[in-house]
């Protein structure tokens, strides 16, 4: 089955009808769109979602006055399936993305070619090989800055380019700038000692993948879970000074500002931690997205929202007609930020996907067939989880309302209920292959996604 088309030239009614609470009759709409890309940023790490420690204080004052989606989800668990979602609105078993290192299949639009052909200026400025241009993320970007000199980029680089741009810019011409900060993502090393420090040791770690190993001045493997959470909360900091030097120089009365991130990350939960990729866990998908709308006031959303919302409600917002022929498979979430706050209904799916890898699933003996996908549907109560198991496919069920660390499996206990979401499920998947060729990536390119973990059990 096809992706479906939304019809999105249809629901820009509402937005540019006269009396609108967005766009009197008119206005063209906000001047900008900034995006900031988070990048392996947990949203129970973010002091904006509660976390105890002052991890995120400008991305705070943001959220004072922005719209804060409590129930926001990553479409996929590595950095170029997802944000390949972001660009598209499609899922990546559509768009056709699924690992880091593929080029995104020609003849997806982008939103940077929906607004540079809307006559916007675009500029993108990222920090990790995840996102160079020869993996297609560049399309629709007039500018695209993946000058990194080897696997990655400081944030602070990467601003002070995005900063330079936007001081280069003609005034009242409309843009989208991207801007992809990478500083969360491990290792979690430091030239100075971590901004944040636990009052003792935590648990021992059992695994640590190679890429994220640390060792002391004797050469001593560091196995303190505290540790690296010190130094990884320590990063997501650095990440938001970056963030405060960029919105200080916005004008947030006239740009449309969303700040999210493209997954989270499995500290001290699983079997395999200190990583991401190769599980749909809550830790991974759920993300902060924060979006900052002019004359709208700051308040926070309970609704399941995805990833590939962002294409038709970016659009709306900006009051962009989209090409009728355009495939999205997201929602406009304009009618639900103009509408009465509701509760999210509790049958709305959400869907994230993932490479299957046996590694990361080794304390439970899965394995699955070479280059197969994980995929998940999450509800606000349940999730279904379906492995591409060798002998046939293994599900997992899970009460997130009883159970939010999803450890008790009742796939066996709750049969019906199982089936009826492997039902929803597997209609979901049929909209695309479940199975794409293998990605040519290139020697320097392959070397880098090693040193980030990226090819490694």
């Amino acid at each position: 089955m096809a992706a479906r088309g939304l019809g999105i030239a249809s629901i820009f009614t509402t937005l540019l009808a006269c009396g609108s609470t967005l766009l009197a009759c008119g206005d063209p709409g906000p001047e900008s769109l900034v995006i900031v890309s988070l990048d392996t940023v947990r949203r129970d790490h973010l002091s904006t979602y509660g976390y105890a420690r002052k991890t995120s204080p400008h991305l705070d004052a943001l959220a004072e006055e922005s719209l804060v989606f409590e129930g926001a989800f990553a479409q996929h668990v590595n950095t170029h399936p997802s944000h390949a979602s972001m660009f598209t609105g499609l899922y990546p078993n559509v768009h056709g993305s699924i690992y880091n290192g593929m080029r995104l299949p020609a003849g997806r639009a982008t939103l940077a070619q929906l607004l540079v052909g809307a006559g916007f200026r675009t500029a993108a400025f990222v920090s990790g090989a995840t996102m160079v241009a020869q993996t297609g993320l560049d399309r629709g970007f007039e500018v695209y800055d993946d000058s990194l000199g080897g696997a990655r980029r400081d944030g602070g680089a990467t601003v002070a380019l995005a900063l330079d741009w936007l001081g280069q810019r003609i005034p009242g011409e409309r843009f989208f700038l991207f801007v992809h900060l990478f500083d969360a993502h491990g290792p979690y090393t430091f030239e100075d000692p971590p901004r944040f420090r636990s009052t003792g040791p935590g648990p021992e770690l059992v695994r640590i993948p190679a890429y994220q190993r640390l060792r002391d001045e004797s050469g001593q493997l560091r196995v303190d879970l505290n540790e690296y959470v010190d130094r990884y909360d320590s990063l997501i900091h650095y990440s938001d000074d970056q963030l405060g030097k960029l919105l200080a120089a916005l004008d947030l009365d006239t740009s449309v500002v969303v700040v999210l991130s493209d997954h989270g990350e499995t500290l001290g939960e699983r079997h395999h931690s200190l990583d991401h990729g190769g599980q749909t866990t809550d830790e991974q998908i759920r993300i902060p997205l924060i979006m900052s709308v002019p004359r709208q006031r700051g308040r926070r959303l309970a609704d399941l929202v995805e990833t590939v919302d962002l294409v038709p409600t970016l659009l709306e917002l900006l009051g962009v007609p989209a090409p009728e022929a355009l495939e999205v498979q997201g929602r406009s979430l304009v009618p639900l930020i103009l509408g009465p706050e509701v509760e999210s209904a509790p049958e709305r799916a959400v869907f994230s996907s993932a490479l299957a890898l046996a590694p990361r699933h080794a304390d439970r003996g899965y394995r699955f067939e070479l280059g197969g996908q994980i995929h998940s549907l999450r509800t606000e109560r349940w999730k279904l989880v379906r492995y591409p198991g060798t002998d046939g496919e293994v599900l997992e069920l899970y009460d997130l309302a009883r159970d939010p660390g999803e450890l008790e499996n009742r796939a066996d206990s709750e049969p019906a209920l199982r089936d009826e979401y492997l039902g929803r499920l597997e209609r979901w998947m049929s909209q695309g292959p479940l199975a794409h060729p293998p990605a040519e990536i290139s020697p320097e390119l392959r070397s880098y996604l090693l040193q980030l973990g990226y090819g490694e059990p």
